[in-house]
């Protein structure tokens, strides 16, 4: 299929795609979401936040909506990926601001927005597309940036990714910010 091809497809299209394993329909999926993220970040930003922060945060947001999308559950995936994207901003501006307020605490990572009620099938389709996804990470980003990048998303804290990889816990932010960057340059 060309390129051209993929821009005809609907944004529901390219989200099944994303789950095959095609880079393609993720780039294509992600360069139109640019405005609704932006959008999204638009009600957060202020002078506490740097707008390129919320902006990746959203872009991360944006790639888990991504892979727990499920058409059969009636939403278009515009609307499911906004309210993903808003929910993550919301819980990152949250646990920023209170890490402000004590700094012994970490940040939490963003909870996993997919709705209850799940099928054992649809846990495996939705563990094998995650797994494909994953791997074409591996191919962009370091070891270090890789491990780091998938405790988190797994739902670990800063402190518990610092323990198990043995670094600092500013060094698992250092890590995380360069894979956002790096998340954004690819997407």
């Amino acid at each position: 299929m060309d390129f051209k091809d993929y821009h005809l497809m609907s944004d529901e299209e390219l989200a099944e795609l994303c789950k095959s394993y095609d880079d393609t329909a993720l780039d294509t999926l992600i360069k139109r979401m640019e405005s609704v993220i932006a959008n999204c970040v638009l009600s957060f930003s202020d002078s506490r936040f740097e707008k390129e922060d919320l902006m990746q945060e959203g872009m991360v947001a944006c790639f888990r909506a991504v892979l727990s999308y499920d058409g059969g559950k009636g939403a278009s995936f515009r609307t499911y990926a906004a309210v993903c994207i808003k929910n993550a901003l919301k819980n990152f501006v949250k646990k920023k601001d209170n890490f402000f307020i004590s700094a012994d605490k970490d940040f939490v990572p963003l909870e996993d927005e997919t709705s209850d009620g799940a099928t054992a099938e649809d846990e495996y389709i939705s563990s094998e597309n995650y797994k494909n996804l994953r791997e074409s990470l591996e191919k962009v980003l370091s070891q270090t940036e890789y491990s780091v990048f998938s405790l988190f998303v797994d739902g670990m804290s800063y402190s518990e990714i610092a323990e198990k990889t043995g670094q600092s816990v500013k060094g698992v932010d250092g890590a995380l910010q360069r894979v956002r960057k790096k998340l954004k340059s690819i997407m």
